[in-house]
């Protein structure tokens, strides 16, 4: 990680300190937004976000859990279409990954199109769902036009979110809508769990934001927020139990043993409704 980290507020401008609650964060000044205190170049990111990355590293195996993660996208589609208009038919999802939501939804919209800096992952998306999907920085690609954006759980992710908004703004039709999500460390669960709260590990996950912070970014940028709602996840046994003992206990030989009893009793795809009201969902529309 060599690329320097920024010391002003992409939120607000404001000062950046180290927080005295979240250890390797930064938090602001002036509107408390929070970033983690790493800097990380595109090389870097490209290099994170390979096939590792959703097969084993942050994810048990994202491939088998097409079915519940079709699931998670069809509940919020479903929550953005009553915001919908008829002049919305136009998508473009940012980190869409292998393109499970666009594949979702690609019968819903005249167009759908996506980009993820996985190369891996896109190329599932195009020769295998045949979707209209581009590896790279969305920052750098040429200009398009769309009606509806979707970032779902990478904003966190992204080296400079403002700069996405922005770009985002400057193409999306007047009164588009874009939809993300993302973790809300404003919530009661983050402040209670402090530095062990689920949502921080650096540096995967970057930036931080509360309703508060992302509500004042996207208005920043011509966003009226006209949703939000703190949504239940399904996830299923086998990759809750590779969450809680690889990912976050190291203990992998603990896993091997409680999913063996689960796949025994057929019950390790059981899927698990969880909701600890720290996963915002907000939707904005462009004014």
């Amino acid at each position: 990680m060599n690329e320097t980290v920024r010391r002003d507020c992409l939120i607000c401008a404001g000062p950046m300190q180290a927080s005295t609650k979240y250890e390797r964060l930064l938090e602001c000044e002036a509107c408390g937004f929070m970033t983690a205190d790493i800097g990380m170049t595109e090389e870097e990111a490209e290099a994170l976000y390979g096939k590792d990355y959703f097969h084993g590293q942050e994810y048990s195996d994202y491939k088998r859990d097409k079915k519940i993660l079709q699931k998670n996208f069809s509940h919020r589609l479903k929550t953005l279409e009553k915001f919908m208009q008829d002049t919305h038919s136009d998508l473009l999802e940012i980190g869409c990954a292998y393109g499970y939501f666009l594949d979702l939804s690609k019968n819903r919209f005249k167009t759908v199109k996506g980009v993820d800096i996985s190369a891996d992952a896109i190329k599932y998306a195009t020769d295998v769902l045949h979707l209209d999907a581009k590896s790279g920085n969305y920052i750098k690609m040429e200009k398009t036009s769309f009606d509806v954006c979707c970032m779902w759980d990478t904003i966190e992710h992204l080296g400079e979110p403002d700069k996405f908004i922005n770009k985002i703004s400057d193409e999306i039709s007047q009164g588009g809508l874009l939809a993300i999500t993302t973790g809300d460390i404003g919530s009661l669960n983050a402040k209670s769990r402090g530095k062990k709260w689920r949502q921080i590990h650096p540096p995967t996950h970057l930036h931080y934001f509360s309703v508060k912070t992302l509500i004042k970014l996207l208005d920043r940028f011509g966003f009226k927020t006209v949703h939000i709602s703190h949504p239940a996840n399904l996830i299923n046994v086998e990759t809750a139990l590779y969450t809680i003992f690889c990912l976050k206990r190291n203990k992998p030989e603990v896993y091997e043993k409680m999913i063996g009893v689960f796949r025994k009793l057929k019950l390790d795809r059981l899927n698990i409704p969880v909701n600890f009201f720290d996963f915002m969902y907000v939707i904005a529309r462009k004014e």
